[in-house]
């Protein structure tokens, strides 16, 4: 996967990729979130991901939550719920790096 700064259409296709993690527990800090419900494109900015998980809480739609940003950098990111409801992204790459140095969580037990 690239990592760092993607176009729109970059970080679409590693939407696309990547979906099937939709479902799957988060891991690392984040594993008191559960289950990961969803993979999408949001701004590559801090400022701008706080922005976009709020109106993604408003609109419960990445692409709406989206339509405030006009800049050219994207990312992609894992939605999730506390335990409050309230929503919470991770950026894929470091949900990615935090699977590939554990291995055990590959493992799966009946």
């Amino acid at each position: 996967m690239k990592e760092g700064k993607l176009k729109l259409d970059e970080a679409r296709q590693i939407c696309s990729e990547y979906v099937d993690l939709v479902g799957q527990p988060f891991c690392g800090e984040y594993r008191n979130l559960g289950n990961i419900e969803a993979v999408v494109v949001s701004p590559y900015g801090k400022l701008e991901k706080f922005y976009f998980l709020k109106q993604y809480q408003i609109f419960k739609d990445a692409n709406s939550a989206l339509a405030f940003y006009n800049g050219d950098d994207y990312d992609v990111v894992l939605i999730g719920h506390d335990s409050l409801q309230q929503p919470v992204c991770r950026d894929l790459s470091a949900h990615l790096a935090f699977y590939i140095s554990n291995p055990d969580l590959r493992i799966v037990l009946d």
